[in-house]
């Protein structure tokens, strides 16, 4: 981990943390829809550090994230034909240079082009179970998975005998994060360090995912059924999905940070599970954060953020 001593130029901001049952909580949420956006939260004062001029002591596997180069030859971000034909091959070879994986299944991407205000106003006109149009940046502590969840959402889009030979060996979800077509200069990601988290702040929210085809995070999961699995995995019935991802409540030992000023040109790479067991970074908590003085009704932060499936055919599981 960094030096306790070092100053790094580093933004003060508030974040969005899990909110307690006891509180006035949820453990049930519906991406997407209305009711996400006015979920309550409970708001803390955070400083978080600008890592980019120690970039190289973060890494996927001691912090949970890295931040790498990558130029894309993708020319057209609003065709999904041209992001799955150029921008999936690109990410796959860009996460097995990262990892040292052997095999890398895309499994969804989602690209981000409104603000939090035009979300937030869109979800105001709106009723509970009724779907947001206007995707924004996430702003709430989670990963998108937790450890049970990763396992759930390879079910739910691979076929149930592959699974079941995947799980026999080292596995993990990961993501690319990159800037579309402009720097960030509002909004950007920033992480919670592995090494300061105490996992006894994960708290475990059921994420209800809308059918196919019903918005963005309609598109996150396949859903395929499953003989064995379907009571678990898919329990709202075939038309949606059902698993677990992690919240997390704020711990004043939690050491977040961020890259200043990214470019189009960069990307981060980041766990959301891992299933080695033998101290490394199993994930990356994170969320997107408004830098001081941003307007939030101004020109919006454009991203895409990618999906996979990693495996390694020669790493036991754990």
């Amino acid at each position: 981990m960094p030096s306790a001593t070092m100053t790094l130029p580093s933004e003060p901001t508030t974040m969005f943390f899990y909110l307690e049952v006891k509180d006035g909580g949820i453990i049930q949420t519906y991406p997407g829809t209305a009711f996400e956006k006015r979920r309550k939260h409970v708001l803390h004062d955070v400083t978080i550090n600008d890592m980019r001029s120690i970039r190289e002591d973060f890494n996927v596997n001691n912090a949970g994230f890295e931040l790498v180069e990558h130029k894309t030859g993708v020319k057209d971000f609003g065709s999904n034909e041209e992001i799955e034909k150029v921008y999936y091959p690109e990410c796959k070879e860009l996460i097995k240079k990262v990892s040292g994986a052997s095999e890398v299944h895309i499994v969804s991407h989602m690209c981000r082009k409104s603000t939090f205000a035009e979300a937030q106003e869109d979800a105001k006109v709106k009723s509970d179970t009724d779907f947001v149009t206007k995707n924004n940046p996430a702003r709430f502590v989670h990963v998108d998975q937790s450890y049970r969840g990763a396992e759930q959402i390879m079910y739910l889009n691979l076929p149930e005998e592959e699974v079941e030979r995947r799980l026999k060996k080292r596995w993990a979800i990961m993501n690319v994060w990159q800037p579309i077509n402009k720097p960030v200069k509002k909004d950007p990601l920033a992480f919670c360090d592995y090494r300061s988290i105490d996992e006894n702040d994960f708290r475990t929210v059921i994420a209800n995912l809308p059918p196919p085809g019903a918005g963005e995070y309609g598109n996150v999961s396949k859903n395929l059924p499953h003989k064995k699995k379907v009571a678990e995995y898919s329990s709202n019935g075939e038309r949606s999905a059902v698993y677990e991802v992690t919240n997390m409540a704020h711990n004043p030992s939690q050491k977040w940070y961020y890259a200043s000023d990214m470019t189009p040109e960069e990307a981060w790479v980041f766990k959301i599970f891992d299933s080695k067991k033998d101290g490394r970074a199993r994930c990356a908590v994170h969320s997107s954060f408004p830098l001081k003085g941003q307007d939030d009704h101004s020109d919006p932060r454009t991203s895409i953020e990618l999906r996979a499936f990693v495996f390694w055919d020669d790493e036991e599981t754990e």
